[in-house]
């Protein structure tokens, strides 16, 4: 009896422990006891969780799964963490299972560094990608040079009533930041090792859409220490993905073996190591780092947004229509768009950004981490918290886009046609809000109007006869379309 009652005694204080964690967090879904919301969260569909719970709790919720991870599912409540309190959310989850799979060395780079490391990196990158030409002509001359090559491919594919623009829209925006990288290109007969680290980079992100498993080193990572828990929660993830960085390891090296520091740097590699000449901060492990962030975060969300934008394009020919008549009215047939037309593309600009809005690519935006103690939306979040700002939830279910699942560019335009809604267009937050906004959106968008408006202004996209399109997303951490034929037409 005493044995039992010393049992019951040691649950009970358990349970008391575990619940009185659970009340310091922002109210959510009942967790179970130690394994908290689990079994009802399934990670291959981690941008499907909000839609339960959403709209019970009021734009922000706590999922323990097993460790609490609040959710921010409007569009005010995320502005106010991420913008008007950016300092407090600025952090990037520290656990060793994050920082082992999804960085090249730990606290380094810019996607999932934290403190003064990330705060030099992400200065030094923003400077570089400025200097080389984010705000020039010689970005914007890389990307019409790529998009010329893609519209070459296109014209030189024998059967264009069955076409899959899959590969040539991948190795268009793979060439861009390739060369915006590492300083050069490669021809589309000649590019098996691109896209050999294409297929090892989806066939990772898959698996990791379907392994629960992480979970579990992430919240007991004492486990780890037990050989069969430590493989499958982070030996085989980490050991993929630095398979996959190797491409970025080996152009690196290839890169620096031509590197002259006085010569004028004609990549961002080159443009990095000067750097490290002048602050102790650029070391080889960052520079490799950064370059594997901005490659693998680079050409895969801009080639599935703009996969999307064909398959949204087919079905709405109307839309399509009306954005060839603005292409063509404001451009003409005899050049290709630039980014100085843009201001005249008003329906150009609405069209980007409504297929950003349906593609809404991210299963689950990368996680925040608070920096001290903080209060959101009245509720208090504790120091330490991993914080997701569910920016697809905001794509897909603000009440401000009306009728949401229908594609509508025209949603943007004000009543006239002449300008777009600024309030609804702030909302469309693809690339986040503050601190930790995407670094490269800056060539995203461009990536975006140009190859986007070349397309229609050359060709028609149609749907083949018979074979409807299918936008059922695979289940992966980036949502991307079934591989399927559509139909082309030379304009």
């Amino acid at each position: 009896m005493l044995v039992l009652l010393g049992i019951a005694t040691l649950v009970v204080y358990a349970l008391f422990r575990y619940y009185s964690m659970v009340s310091k967090y922002p109210r959510g879904p009942f967790p179970w006891p130690f394994i908290g919301n689990m079994l009802e969260h399934n990670i291959a569909q981690e941008h499907l969780a909000a839609e339960k719970y959403a709209s019970k709790f009021d734009g922000i919720f706590t999922l323990h799964v097993p460790l609490p991870n609040v959710f921010l599912t409007d569009y005010e409540t995320i502005r106010e963490a991420f913008v008007e309190k950016g300092d407090d959310f600025a952090g990037r989850p520290e656990n060793i299972v994050m920082q082992e799979i999804f960085t090249y060395t730990p606290n380094s780079g810019v996607l999932n560094s934290n403190g003064e490391n990330w705060r030099e990196q992400r200065r030094v990158a923003l400077s570089i990608l400025r200097d080389i030409g984010m705000g020039k002509n010689l970005m914007e001359e890389q990307v019409l040079s790529s998009v010329r090559e893609y519209l070459a491919c296109l014209d030189n594919i024998k059967d264009k009533g069955k076409v899959d623009l899959h590969w040539p829209i991948q190795l268009m925006v793979g060439n861009i930041i390739n060369e915006t990288l590492f300083g050069y290109r490669y021809k589309y007969d000649d590019c098996e090792v691109l896209i050999k680290y294409v297929e090892d980079f989806q066939k990772w992100i898959g698996e990791l859409a379907k392994s629960p498993e992480i979970a579990v080193g992430m919240a007991a990572p004492s486990l780890l220490k037990i050989p069969f828990i430590r493989y499958h929660s982070l030996t085989k993830h980490r050991d993929n993905m630095l398979t996959i960085a190797q491409y970025v390891v080996d152009n690196v090296e290839k890169c620096l073996e031509g590197y002259k520091p006085e010569d004028e740097p004609s990549c961002f590699v080159h443009a990095y190591k000067q750097n490290a000449y002048l602050n102790h901060i650029c070391s080889d492990e960052n520079l490799i780092s950064t370059c594997n962030d901005f490659f693998m975060a680079g050409q895969e969300t801009t080639t599935t947004t703009m996969r999307w934008a064909v398959l949204y394009l087919a079905i709405n020919q109307e839309a399509q229509e009306k954005l060839r008549r603005e292409i063509l009215t404001v451009v003409g047939k005899d050049r290709l768009p630039t980014m100085a037309d843009k201001a005249k593309m008003i329906f150009a600009q609405a069209t980007v950004l409504e297929v950003q809005r349906m593609a809404n690519i991210l299963s689950g935006n990368l996680a925040h981490r608070t920096t001290r103690d903080t209060v959101v939306k009245g509720h208090k979040i504790p120091n330490d918290t991993l914080v997701t700002g569910d920016i697809h939830y905001v794509l897909a279910r603000d009440p401000n886009f009306v009728e949401p699942e229908r594609f509508n560019p025209d949603r943007f335009l004000n009543d006239d046609g002449t300008a777009l809604r600024k309030a609804l267009v702030d909302r469309v937050c693809a690339f986040s809000l503050g601190k930790r906004i995407c670094a490269g959106e800056g060539l995203a968008r461009v990536e975006l109007f140009l190859g986007l408006t070349a397309t229609i202004q050359n060709y028609r996209i149609l749907t083949r006869e018979g074979e409807p399109i299918d936008l059922e997303p695979l289940p992966m951490k980036i949502l991307q379309p079934k591989d399927q034929f559509i139909k082309i037409e030379k304009v």
